[in-house]
């Protein structure tokens, strides 16, 4: 309705130019009229001049809304008596669009506050760089567990410890690092971890800072608990049957508390005794045994890094268990790029390969057609290794404790062997993992940073 009306005029005005511009000739060449032809000219330029007029209010009022909106002003608003019909359409849906931006601008100034209560009142420090290492946003507990202290870049991190800002630039997201810190909490162990993200084409990283104090507090009570409760079972089981032969050779060699004459002592007796002492030999034999395992899971020397192939190192171990593949009839594979080489320390990654193949034979001994594989490569800056078998597995119920040590799900077992994998990969910063199927076998996956 209102395009038609705008149409209507637009036509009028265009038929009164031409009816002014028809007499302004007919005035000027039939009449002879010079002075009533000039004011036919006159009427036809104001005319046109309206029209001009007329067309341009749209221009002018679109120009006025982007300014309004490039200034950020929306204080803007149409009145209704104002407005020509002509336009009221048009007015209307600017006024709509100025409601709609006024409401969206209200709904993210509600989500910034939101973002920042919760900012303000979680427990994680929460830090945002930009790509220049500037930091853009800080949270109250990241400047609590940092001592209060203002942090302006991300180099000033490394007051807390030296090369902290350059670890935590070359973190991959999904990884964390732990560290120490004296704040406003007392001293706590945090860990930190990173994701990055991208808005207009601007990169951000957001490091986030947690509290693991607690946490690691009830890991190593879990530890100790788990580790007394071994060597508590292992004492006892040694100190048992010593404290009852020794009793019985006591008892065998006295008589109302006094020790007898050789003559009171029968052939038997002394045969029982000298049995009694062999078990107590035997225990006490254990029990050392059980010690020197113990200093050998708590006593291991620091890494000697040196570069080598990891191929390399996959052969020596099949070599190291050649003849008992042969025996057994175990099918051993080796899936690996020979150009991988890590930095790392090689004799005790040895060391956990030996481990890893010894339990996958050992588990495969029973089976059909036994089969160990061994795979390496590479993926986002990291060496996956992986040990699988199909053997008899492991319970689930059994699999959170492979790590723990002197436990063990084999009679013959010593319960050192993951126990010590696991301690010399997080001495390479690494991770290790194992998952079981009964009657499917068993995969451990290791992962190691090479750069």
């Amino acid at each position: 309705m209102e395009f038609n009306r705008f149409l209507m005029n637009i036509l009028v005005r265009c038929v009164l130019i031409f009816i002014s511009i028809f007499l302004f000739f007919f005035f000027l060449l039939h009449r002879k009229q010079p002075y009533t032809a000039s004011g036919m000219l006159s009427l036809s330029l104001i005319i046109l001049a309206g029209m001009i007029f007329y067309l341009n209010k749209t221009n002018r009022l679109l120009v006025n809304f982007l300014i309004h909106l490039q200034e950020e002003d929306l204080s803007l608003s149409y009145s209704a008596k104002k407005i020509n019909k002509n336009f009221r359409s048009l007015y209307e849906q600017l006024e709509k669009i100025l409601l709609r931006i006024k409401e969206n601008r209200i709904e993210v100034e509600i989500q910034k506050q939101f973002l920042e209560s919760i900012l303000k009142d979680i427990s994680t420090g929460i830090i945002c760089l930009n790509d220049k290492g500037k930091v853009v946003t800080i949270n109250k507990a990241a400047l609590q567990l940092l001592g209060g202290r203002e942090i302006s870049n991300i180099q000033n991190l490394n007051k807390f410890k030296e090369g902290l800002a350059n670890e935590i630039l070359d973190l991959d997201p999904g990884r964390f690092i732990t560290l120490d810190l004296k704040g406003k909490r007392g001293k706590t162990s945090a860990s930190i971890t990173t994701s990055d993200i991208k808005i207009r084409s601007k990169k951000f990283r957001i490091v986030s800072i947690n509290d693991i104090s607690h946490q690691m507090e009830e890991q190593e009570i879990s530890a100790w608990k788990k580790l007394i409760r071994v060597i508590n079972h292992e004492i006892m089981n040694s100190m048992t049957p010593i404290t009852t032969l020794t009793l019985a050779i006591r008892n065998k060699l006295t008589k109302n508390g006094k020790v007898g004459e050789p003559c009171d002592q029968t052939k038997t007796g002394l045969e029982e005794a000298v049995r009694s002492a062999k078990i107590i030999e035997e225990r006490s034999v254990g029990l050392i045994h059980f010690i020197k395992r113990y200093n050998e899971l708590t006593s291991l020397s620091s890494l000697k890094l040196a570069g080598f192939k990891f191929i390399v190192l996959l052969h020596k171990v099949e070599e190291f268990f050649s003849k008992v593949m042969e025996q057994q009839n175990i099918n051993f594979l080796i899936n690996c790029d020979e150009n991988i080489q890590i930095v790392a320390d090689e004799k005790m990654l040895e060391q956990v390969m030996i481990n890893l193949v010894k339990n996958a034979v050992e588990a495969t001994k029973d089976s059909r057609d036994p089969q160990i594989k061994t795979s390496c490569y590479l993926e986002d800056n990291s060496l996956l290794i992986s040990v699988s078998d199909n053997g008899e597995g492991i319970p689930q119920d059994k699999l959170e404790q492979v790590f723990v040590p002197f436990f063990t799900t084999r009679i013959d077992g010593s319960g050192i062997g993951l126990s010590l994998c696991k301690q010399i990969i997080q001495m390479h910063d690494g991770q290790i993992d194992i998952q079981s199927e009964i009657g499917k076998g068993s995969t451990v996956n290791i992962r190691l940073r090479i750069s």
